[in-house]
């Protein structure tokens, strides 16, 4: 028979019997539509981690300070105004840091500990002093006015730049010309020169992203407030804490030889602070290493356990062909009465099957970029689609046809006319 002639037989079968064919093709179209789902699932999750991780740099190495823990042993004293606490990273390291082979530059951020407030509410907003590097170095970018520059911090004027969550916490939604006001903090006035945004979700160990910040030059940081931070309610419970720098960004030369510095700097630490562990180290390349390897895992993972529905549904279209195989005897029988051979029957079942699959299979790409869809939706979760995961659904649904389909196909094609004839 002639090809077409077999396509239009075994497409003419399977809308005789709607129904049967609708339930042959169901547990692929499941197993396809969870496989979809959840290998977009697990892409979204694996981006958005990378991601965060990408956006400390993966040319830096992140430094902090950290208060040590209560049974170590820290530079903390108590005197008739409260409690004094000295840890954490300082000048001395820093001037040494900066002459470490490999380290290009570091950009050190501090934070003031100062209260915002909106009315009588608190807000989770920080007031930092930072480097003019600290824009480059966070990735973040200027959205309205001008970055901080060597004269505010030279002549240590009032000079703010904020950073987009700021503005809309701190002045009416929608307003215009935020560049130019005035914040008040405690006993001093900032002039807002200009605004930025950082697009990655950039965060910093133990302060909050560029977002959230209100960022002032160091010469007027220590101008204003001096070395020491103070926090609590009363003179009796004020903590004097002193920090001189919060976070080093420490920005590498060469990132085939981060490891190396890293380790080196990990060495100078634990020798100048091995009294107390006051100071805490992140290195993103080495992160998203491990992260990578880490989420490859599980999406093979992921990917291994939707495929076994597949393989489940594969095993239920055999079942159902092979029970197509005896009810269409006849039909058998009589097409090999006249002069249909073998491998005609055999084409023809195959088709079916193939067929069944291939487009069960398009239907669960539609579901599972549903499922996918909602999570979306409802979950807040991303979702990422990438097209081999389409092109690769469609494959194993189709080779699911010809693997689970092809002994059905044989059985049918190896019976023997006259005795199904005679049965019939």
């Amino acid at each position: 028979m002639l090809i077409n002639d077999l396509f239009r037989m075994s497409f003419h079968n399977l809308l005789l019997h709607k129904i049967r064919s609708s339930l042959t093709s169901l547990g692929i179209i499941f197993g396809v539509g969870s496989v979809i789902s959840m290998l977009a699932i697990s892409e979204g999750a694996k981006r958005q981690s990378l991601a965060q991780i990408e956006a400390m740099g993966i040319d830096k190495i992140i430094l902090y300070s950290k208060k040590p823990p209560l049974t170590g042993k820290n530079d903390s004293s108590t005197t008739q105004g409260g409690t004094t606490e000295d840890y954490g990273l300082d000048e001395v390291d820093l001037a040494n840091l900066k002459k470490f082979e490999n380290v290009d530059r570091i950009t050190s951020i501090r934070n003031s500990r100062k209260k915002i407030l909106k009315g009588m509410t608190r807000l989770d907003i920080l007031l930092v002093s930072a480097d003019p590097s600290f824009l480059e170095d966070s990735k973040s970018v200027l959205i309205e006015g001008r970055w901080l520059n060597r004269l505010d911090e030279k002549n240590t004027t009032n000079a703010c730049v904020i950073g987009k969550d700021v503005k809309r916490n701190l002045f009416v939604i929608g307003k215009e010309g935020v560049v130019g006001s005035m914040i008040r903090i405690e006993n001093s006035i900032f002039e807002v020169v200009g605004i930025i945004e950082n697009r990655l979700g950039t965060q910093f160990p133990e302060i909050n992203g560029p977002n959230d910040m209100i960022i002032i030059s160091k010469a007027t940081s220590e101008n204003l407030f001096g070395k020491n931070a103070y926090q609590g309610q009363g003179r009796r419970n004020m903590t004097i804490t002193h920090i001189e720098h919060d976070v080093f960004i420490v920005k590498v030369s060469d990132v085939a030889f981060i490891d190396d510095t890293a380790k080196r700097i990990k060495g100078y630490m634990d020798k100048t602070h091995q009294k107390e562990k006051d100071w805490g180290i992140i290195v993103p390349f080495e992160l998203l290493k491990q992260k990578e390897q880490t989420q490859n895992i599980f999406t093979v993972i992921m990917g291994s356990i939707a495929g076994i529905s597949l393989l489940v549904g594969g095993v239920g279209i055999m079942n159902i062909m092979l029970a197509n195989v005896y009810e269409r005897r006849k039909e058998i029988g009589t097409r090999r009465a006249l002069g249909a051979k073998k491998r005609d029957i055999l084409t023809q079942f195959l088709i079916e099957t193939v067929f069944l699959t291939v487009l069960g299979g398009a239907i669960g790409i539609a579901m599972g970029v549903g499922i996918s869809e909602s999570v979306t939706q409802y979950a807040e979760w991303p979702t990422v689609y990438t097209f081999w995961s389409f092109a690769l659904s469609l494959i194993i649904s189709g080779l699911v046809g010809i693997i689970f389909g092809t002994y059905p196909a044989w059985k049918a094609a190896q019976q023997n006319p006259i005795e199904v004839l005679r049965a019939e």
